[in-house]
């Protein structure tokens, strides 16, 4: 217990240290450094029953956190001139409508479909309501090693989430509530809670970026509906999508429990790799999935992806995360691990310094990695580049796209006609508008 409580004060001055740094709540190396605050409280606090933490474990966290952090602190030598070069003017202009409406057309016709789907999905099996079926029907395929081929289960609220932060980086009118809207309904069809947080904490990201809020107390006051909205759906899914049947303590203590599971059991799983890591080598890489992969797609190699789902273990309850450490300590080792730590706190770092000069793609994009710091206690998000690939590419093509001047008026604005001085000037006016409108 000694060894918990040095790594404690530890983690409240690396805390304390990043959040001086920047006077900031997104800035990522707080984010990880607080986050495993959070966790090792939540672990000393003896709320739970759970396997205790051995020193070595807590060696690595507190390393790792240094090595992220030292990551970020490099981060901020990167000259200004270089943190002001935008890939697009951060400039806010009048955007064309035309892509912006097609979007929204596009997302308002996909949901019911997305719905009907999952509906589908969810009419065999059991447990209490469609979406806690469809969600054990989609983990009983991957566990079997099948796939449910559909382009709206796979894709449709990643383009949706996509879609609102992009419209969040620019204007908060008609079109941005209804693509968002429509993400979250996504959220709620997709039987899980981590989109709920990549949408939800994107967002938040974007709103602090923008009102330059970024303090702890101005952010409190500006999230506090966003972060109440978050747990109360985070909670509420839980009866929702999880078979709660043979728990004990009420909706209260169920709901208690589960969260404070989510929060400590994954440190409990990766101190058992770190105490018999031979019990846990990889089937494939997953720290080089994607580049392994995309080799074994142009057949220059034969690679073996790892299983979708990790396996289970008790500490003493069942979890299958191992905190974003595992896979870069197994495949690395120690000193690799900490490379990468120090490696990835520099970019994502680096990425927050370049929203933070208002640059409409480079917010757009820290919005959707902000989810990956914020799952650092439960899992590894840093690795997916496919992820931040589609992100990239999605964002570079929209932002590309709103360059174009066409029109298309689902949303008609009303415009009032400039008063001219003289009557040819008038009448020249209402022929631009005229034809702007056509």
């Amino acid at each position: 217990m000694i060894f918990l409580d040095i790594a404690l004060i530890f983690f409240l001055l690396l805390t304390v240290t990043n959040y001086r740094v920047q006077r900031s709540v997104l800035y990522p190396p707080f984010i990880f450094s607080g986050m495993w605050l959070l966790d090792l409280i939540v672990y000393r606090s003896g709320l739970l029953e759970i396997d205790p933490v051995h020193g070595k474990t807590l060696f690595i966290l507190a390393f790792g956190a240094l090595a992220f952090s030292i990551g970020g602190w490099l981060a901020i030598l990167t000259p200004t001139r270089i943190l002001r070069t935008h890939l697009f003017l951060p400039e806010r202009k009048p955007q064309p409508s035309f892509i912006r409406n097609l979007l929204v057309l596009i997302l308002i016709c996909g949901l019911p479909v997305l719905f009907y789907q999952v509906f589908q999905l969810g009419r065999g099996g059991s447990g209490i309501s469609f979406l806690m079926r469809a969600r054990a029907a989609q983990v009983d395929a991957m566990q079997n090693g099948q796939q449910i081929h559909s382009f709206f289960l796979d894709y449709f609220l990643t383009i949706a989430i996509f879609i609102s932060f992009a419209f969040a980086t620019e204007k908060r009118d008609r079109r941005f509530w209804i693509a968002t809207g429509v993400a979250f309904f996504g959220c709620i069809l997709s039987t899980g809670r981590t989109s709920l947080l990549v949408l939800i904490g994107g967002l938040s990201a974007i709103r602090l970026l923008q009102a330059h809020r970024e303090s702890f107390s101005q952010s409190l006051k500006l999230l506090r509906w966003p972060v109440l909205l978050f747990i109360t759906l985070y909670i509420a899914l839980i009866f929702i999508n999880k078979n709660t049947e043979g728990l004990v303590g009420g909706a209260s203590g169920i709901a208690v429990y589960f969260v404070l599971s989510y929060i400590a059991g994954p440190l409990a799983a990766f101190d058992r790799v770190v105490q018999r890591p031979f019990d846990f080598v990889p089937v494939g890489s997953h720290v080089f999935e994607f580049p392994l992969k995309l080799a074994g797609a142009l057949h220059l190699t034969n690679y073996i992806p790892p299983p979708r789902f990790d396996e289970f273990i008790l500490v003493p309850f069942p979890t299958n995360v191992y905190t974003v450490y595992k896979f870069y300590f197994l495949e690395l080792g120690i000193g690799g691990m900490l490379c990468i730590m120090l490696i990835v706190g520099f970019f994502h770092s680096l990425l927050y310094l370049k929203a933070r000069q208002g640059g409409k793609f480079s917010t757009y994009m820290f919005a959707f990695s902000f989810y990956s710091v914020l799952m650092v206690i439960f899992d590894d998000a840093y690795s997916s580049a496919g992820g931040y690939l589609r992100a990239f590419i999605f964002g570079w093509l929209y932002f590309t796209a709103v360059s174009v001047p066409l029109r298309l008026h689902l949303f008609p604005s009303r415009k009032q006609p400039s008063h001219r001085s003289s009557s040819s000037a008038s009448l020249a006016g209402c022929s631009d508008e005229t034809s702007e409108a056509l």
